[in-house]
Parts: C-alpha cells; sequence; structure tokens
C-alpha cells in the first residue's frame, strides 16, 4: 500500500514483455484511519490515490493536491508534477539512493541525543527509528486465508492477499511500491522510514501469486494508530484513464510548467501545504 501523506509508508518496474505492458494495470487506493470516527460515526479517509501502469510507466495520482508522480524505470528517475503549483522536478535513483544512505549516521546521532534525554516519551521516538532503519518481524503466512502478518513489539501488519496469475505484474507492482516508499521519504519529511514497507514486499515476493488486497498498519503502543488501506487491481485502462495520462505527457511536453529542482520543488509543495 501506498499513501503520499505523512505515512506514505502504507503504501506506497523492472523489464517487461510487450504483452504485460500494453495490458497495463489500475490500482485505486483508500486509506482509513481506524484508530477514530468521524461526526457520522465512520472511520475516515485520510488519503486515496489513482495509480496508472501504462507503456512501462507508472502514474501516481492524489486528486487533493494535484500531484502526479511518475515512475520511469528504464530512465530510472522519477518526474514528480504539480499541476496546481505549475512546477515539476525529476530526481534520478542514484540521488534517491545517496539521500538515503546520508540519513543513517544523523539518524544514528539524533538517536543517541534522544537516549542521552531519559524521558520515556524520547526513549519511545528513539526505540521507533532504531527500528525503522533495522525492522525485523516474526512473519506467518495463513494460506487458508491468504493472510500475512509481520509482527513486532510496536510495528504490526496484517496483509489480506489474494491470488493473481500475472506474476510478472505484480513484481512490477511491487518494485514500483519499493521505489515509492524510497521517494516518499525523500519528499515528505515528515514521512516513516521506507524499511518496513520494504520488507514487507520481500515477504509478498516469496508467495509468488498474492497481491496485497487490504494492508492493516497497526504501531501501537509506540503510537495511537491503526491505519486500513484498501486496493482494488483492474486489469487494463479505462478510456478515462488514458485520457488522464495523456494530459500529463502533454502537461510535461508544453510551456505551462516550470522545472525546478528538487529541493526548490519540495519547498513550494511544503509552504504551499501549509497554507
Amino acid at each position: 500500500m501506498k499513501c503520499r501523506l505523512i505515512l506514505p509508508v502504507l503504501f506506497m518496474l523492472c523489464a517487461v514483455n510487450s504483452d504485460a505492458v500494453a495490458q497495463g494495470l489500475r490500482v485505486s487506493q483508500l486509506v482509513y484511519d481506524e484508530g477514530r470516527l468521524d461526526s457520522a460515526g465512520r472511520e475516515p479517509v485520510v488519503a486515496s490515490s489513482l495509480t496508472l501502469f501504462h507503456a512501462g510507466r507508472v502514474y501516481d495520482y492524489v486528486e487533493a493536491t494535484g500531484e502526479v508522480v511518475i515512475f520511469e524505470p528504464v530512465q530510472k528517475r522519477f518526474t514528480v508534477l504539480n499541476l496546481e503549483r505549475g512546477v515539476y522536478t525529476v530526481i534520478l535513483f542514484n540521488e534517491l539512493n545517496r539521500l538515503l544512505n546520508a540519513r543513517g549516521p544523523k539518524t544514528e546521532e539524533y538517536i543517541q541525543e534522544l537516549k542521552a534525554q531519559s524521558s520515556s516519551d524520547a526513549e519511545r521516538v528513539a526505540r521507533m527509528l532504531t527500528f525503522q532503519l533495522n525492522p525485523t518481524f516474526e512473519t506467518n503466512f495463513e494460506e487458508r486465508i491468504g493472510l500475512l502478518t509481520l509482527s513486532s513489539e510496536s510495528w504490526k501488519y496484517a496483509v489480506s492477499t489474494r491470488e493473481w496469475e500475472d506474476i510478472e505484474q505484480l513484481e512490477r507492482y511491487l518494485a514500483y511500491t519499493d521505489w515509492m516508499s524510497r521517494l516518499n521519504y525523500i519528499l515528505h519529511p515528515s514521512a516513516m522510514f521506507p524499511e518496513p514497507r520494504l520488507a514487507l514486499n520481500q515477504e509478498l515476493r516469496k508467495l509468488n501469486n498474492r497481491i496485497p488486497v487490504v494492508v492493516h498498519l497497526d504501531l501501537r503502543p509506540d503510537q495511537r494508530l491503526i491505519l486500513r488501506a484498501e486496493h482494488q487491481f483492474v486489469r487494463n485502462l479505462t478510456d478515462a484513464d488514458r485520457a488522464l495520462v495523456n494530459r500529463w505527457n502533454e502537461a510535461l511536453k508544453g510551456t505551462g510548467l516550470k522545472e525546478v529542482p528538487f529541493r526548490n520543488y519540495q519547498q513550494t509543495v511544503l509552504a504551499s501545504r501549509s497554507q
């Protein structure tokens, strides 16, 4: 599961043959906060997105923010558009990895500072950061009901899966969510580390032919947070989906969008969301 909010770790391509590329894939996603109810007594939707796999690229669209992330595995890059702000940026996979590798020493230093404070809150944050850097789970799969669980003291995944006959398409989806979890952490300062999601994807790969339909993430007791991400997978794109893809591609070809460096894009988008 994937979600470009402050918790994109939920969510969140290799070479493909011509048939798989032509077939396409549509994934719609809703993320619910199970830990609270809205005024109508329902679990609130905290995020929604639409992901379209088409012609070797993946387009991830969050209508609420006007942001489109285009994953281009052959070019080894992401292109991120914000249509409302009229800007876009490009970030290479190598740059993403460099930024992720630079995180380690700073995070370890911060963890030591937290531990030195000798407060329960500081210890809790230090424990969470330490786990996210090097997550370790107890894993179980109940084949009869298709339930995959990854458990630790305060980080638990429960994933309802179903069979998916196109193994290559499934791997494309998992490879995409691997890279999106990395991008989300770099793009959004409040995001969780990508390592827990990467660990989940590795366990999903071991199942060979099962796709994640519902993903529960329970962060208690360190955080009072329970999220549920529901995915709908549909082979082939609709005419409306293709129209969206064409619109985004044409926007990049035109003169209406200004290309900016990655950090400038990040600052522009964050400033717009704080207003």
